[in-house]
């Protein structure tokens, strides 16, 4: 029995068409993208927020230089919204204009996201950034400047806006907008919950464990970006196509986690997930190296 034959009567071993199936499994995993990204970036804002305005009340910074903090956060959601419009300003082009924008858009998003993941995983990402902005902070204060303050808040909320921006663009193009709604929705709620719950315990979150876990997640969206990106430059003709296992892989059921039956889709997923492994196996060595280092000294 050939693949394509298997898969069609999975289906009606679960009493599920292939369309229907689809489109579920589309949902599900767009609102659950959504909801990830949301909470993630969400979460590293007010982290880094959380610290600097700890540090400040230690310090005894006064009301205008808080002030100041708070005039940046609110700059960087204008920033932000900002982008989102422009951003649907560009899509708004030629259908051929708006496959390759979307492919470059979703390609890019991936190559972030190879950072992100990377320092997810080896819980780097947000103690060093934690750290720069509170020196950043320390360093606004002993000159009073408000300014610095501002800037520093514009920094710390616009990263992670510009970040959701890119991901939600490229993620919109491979998913229903109703599940990415959905999920922006429950990931900002859970942003909140969390932010609150753990401000009146006084409670630290188990960071190794949140950001490890949205690792996993993220690392399947970038596949999917990457697979659904290549995908659009084909469409629009920038790239070829080799059909390879497409009678597995063309089927609408797996076309949303960008898994497409084409020596370039698969071949560019297969690539990318290889160069993770990489500048893991590359992180761990440097790390053991920098252990024996220490206890040799």
């Amino acid at each position: 029995m050939n693949g394509s034959r298997f898969f069609h009567l999975a289906l009606g071993g679960v009493g599920l068409s292939g369309t229907a199936l689809a489109l579920t499994a589309a949902w599900s995993w767009g609102a659950t993208s959504a909801a990830t990204i949301v909470l993630r970036e969400g979460l590293e804002a007010a982290l880094v927020l959380g610290a600097v305005l700890v540090y400040l009340r230690a310090s005894g910074a006064g009301t205008r230089l808080i002030g100041g903090l708070w005039g940046g956060v609110a700059a960087a959601l204008l920033a932000s919204g900002a982008a989102w419009w422009a951003s649907s300003r560009l899509l708004g082009m030629s259908e051929a204009s708006r496959e390759v924008l979307e492919g470059v858009t979703a390609l890019l998003a991936a190559g972030v996201l190879f950072f992100v993941i990377n320092w997810l995983f080896h819980q780097a990402y947000v103690v060093d950034w934690t750290a720069q902005m509170r020196a950043r902070a320390r360093a606004a204060v002993a000159r009073g400047s408000v300014l610095g303050l501002a800037v520093l808040g514009f920094l710390v909320v616009f990263r992670e806006g510009f970040e959701t921006v890119l991901f939600f663009r490229a993620l919109l193009a491979q998913v229903p907008a109703s599940a990415a709604g959905a999920g922006f929705l429950a990931g900002a709620g859970a942003t909140v919950l969390v932010v609150v719950v753990l401000a009146r315990s006084g409670r630290r979150l188990p960071l190794r464990r949140a950001f490890q876990v949205s690792g996993w997640l993220l690392l399947l969206l970038a596949v999917s970006f990457v697979g659904n990106g290549v995908h659009e430059l084909q469409e629009a003709g920038w790239l070829p196509e080799t059909a390879w296992w497409a009678g597995v892989f063309d089927r609408a059921l797996l076309s949303w986690a960008g898994l497409r039956g084409t020596l370039e889709t698969l071949g560019s997923q297969a690539a990318y997930l290889l160069l993770l492994a990489m500048s893991f196996t590359l992180a761990r060595r440097r790390a053991r190296r920098l252990e024996a280092r220490v206890r040799g000294g």
